[in-house]
């Protein structure tokens, strides 16, 4: 284990508190997004309505989902309630600072390829089962067994190798290679402890009965309406950020599942929901002047808005192809029009806010249609008589997977077409509701698909494009390199932040320059709560997840 040379730091250690320069120096040298100046939450609510204890919150939520199992979802909205359902073992609090969760400290070797975590000796599942050493191992075990077909999770416990239980609360995590960004990796809701005996009850089932330790027990699920859950009574180890111990103040929370952003406004506005995810940007102008909405926002942490180009597929399985993609797109013309102008350009696979993103990385493309023509003229596709570029009879189609059940995704699609069609490309749309979406693009049918990705570490490369991860998994773009796998492991197991940031710089040159995936936006994350209505949601650092153990209805 590595030691640090000042009692400050020794002290912190024990109490399983890391500062960004210790954690660089103990080897989990995180990602870096700022919020708005924030570390958690924001304007706390009301002014003079009383808070409420009990009732039931009604949360408008804007997705179908896959599963409501943390260790095999790729769904945001899914980790938005895992929060509330489960508990991780650390709690990131603000950008690379870590904080108790269910681990109340850590250790973590000279070499970055071992972590121990010590456990609380407090804490039950909802089932009433104890939280053991066992359920950690259980819990990294599962997720990398194929059988699971586990995404997220798989991507981000990355070169995991084994758990050791030393005893009943003590873990040993090892790795295959270093990987400094694994307390990062720990404290996302994808890689929280689940139970062994539900997950052996529930079975393939378990997704539709999650069984957590969270501040919420799972209650019931209408699927495709409205998940909800109950208070858990037993509830005594929240971390230490938030304003109070104990269970928390409302009795059960409904997630309505509400696509239409139109739809979800006027429920929030009416009263039928307390709380809004994705405010739509076409109101975002008003709703800022608004005295009765309270706005919780802040740019995404991780990787924005991208188009993923399947680079095994032909027409995109050459690279000229691919990089008249990324000349062809007028990304502010596509802001304005999807968006409204609220988000901004992006240039990189990494979005700007975090911790690794290469400024360089604004000059390697800009929306220049002529090159983009020149590019498909070298690559052999002449413009045909209707306008359709051509190579012998063939013409050049591109097919595009995409969620015809997401107004951003209809948006970015349509707009798509017609800016790529000014350059010879037919775009084949293919809109498709969450099921046949998700098998289409898992098997590789598109060239075309839209990603965006939650991180709070540059180590989210990893998702998209690391070699294992392909073939069905999170990288879409199906690339496999063996340079970038080892540009990806170098970064993850170095802790020196200048030699961090130099490999990451690498990896997204590297990334345009191939053009695997082009970048389109680094979106603003809107949340909305109604100030006479509710008070205490609290806003992670990274605008990404709304945590409501301290929200409270008001009279």
């Amino acid at each position: 284990m590595r030691h640090s040379s000042t009692q400050e730091n020794a002290r912190a250690r024990s109490r399983g508190r890391l500062s960004r320069r210790e954690l660089l120096r103990l080897a989990a040298a995180g990602g870096a997004a700022a919020s708005f100046g924030r570390i958690f939450g924001g304007p706390a609510g009301a002014g003079a309505a009383a808070a409420a204890q009990g009732g039931e919150l009604t949360y408008g939520l804007t997705n179908r989902f896959d599963t409501l199992d943390p260790n095999v979802t790729t769904f945001s909205d899914v980790g938005r309630m895992s929060y509330q359902l489960f508990d991780p073992l650390v709690w990131e609090s603000k950008p690379g600072v870590f904080v108790p969760g269910l681990a109340e400290r850590w250790e973590v070797n000279a070499a970055v390829d071992q972590y121990t975590f010590h456990l609380r000796r407090d804490v039950k599942f909802h089932d009433g089962t104890p939280f053991t050493a066992d359920a950690v191992k259980f819990t990294f075990d599962r997720i990398v067994d194929p059988t699971l077909k586990s995404q997220s999770a798989f991507s981000v416990i990355g070169p995991y190798d084994s758990s050791t239980v030393v005893d009943p609360y003590t873990v040993v995590v090892k790795f295959k290679t270093p990987y400094a960004p694994f307390l990062s990796s720990v404290a996302q809701s994808v890689l929280s402890p689940v139970s062994p005996a539900a997950v052996q009850k529930y079975g393939k089932d378990f997704g539709t009965h999650p069984v957590g330790t969270g501040p919420f027990k799972f209650d019931s699920y209408q699927t495709d309406s409205v998940v909800r859950m109950v208070r858990n009574p037993d509830y005594r180890w929240a971390p230490s950020f938030f304003k109070h111990q104990g269970p928390p103040a409302l009795d059960a929370i409904s997630w309505r599942i509400i696509p239409e952003p139109a739809t979800r406004l006027a429920a929030l506005k009416s009263g039928e929901a307390q709380v809004i995810q994705d405010v739509p940007t076409q109101e975002y102008a008003g709703l800022q002047h608004d005295s009765a909405v309270q706005l919780l926002r802040g740019p995404l942490a991780g990787s924005g808005f991208t188009m993923m180009i399947n680079v095994t597929k032909p027409p995109t399985d050459d690279v000229r192809v691919r990089q008249a993609l990324e000349w062809g797109i007028d990304k502010t013309a596509l802001i304005k029009v999807v968006w409204q102008g609220v988000y901004q350009p992006a240039s990189s696979v990494i979005s700007s806010t975090l911790f690794g993103y290469d400024p360089a990385t604004r000059d390697v493309y800009h929306y220049d249609p002529k090159k983009a023509g020149s590019l498909l003229d070298e690559a052999g596709w002449k413009m045909g008589p209707s306008g359709v570029r051509q190579k012998g009879s063939q013409d050049l189609v591109l097919e595009m997977y995409y969620r015809s059940d997401d107004s951003d995704f209809v948006g970015m699609a349509t707009f798509m077409q017609a800016i790529y069609g000014q350059i010879g490309i037919k775009i084949d749309l293919q809109g498709l509701s969450q099921a046949g979406y998700f098998d289409a693009v898992r098997a590789g049918k598109h060239n075309l698909q839209f990603w965006w990705e939650t991180a709070a570490d540059p180590d989210v490369v990893r998702i998209l494009l690391y070699s294992k991860n392909a073939d069905g998994g999170t990288n879409r773009n199906r690339y496999k390199n063996a340079d970038m796998d080892h540009l990806i492991d170098q970064a993850a197991a170095t802790t020196n932040p200048v030699q961090r940031k130099q490999l990451y710089a690498e990896i997204q040159m590297k990334t345009l320059q191939e053009a695997i995936m082009v970048p389109i936006s680094d979106p603003l994350n809107i949340f909305a709560y109604g100030k006479a209505r509710a008070t205490g949601p609290l806003l992670d650092w990274s605008s990404t997840d709304l945590l409501l153990y301290d929200a409270q209805l008001l009279k």
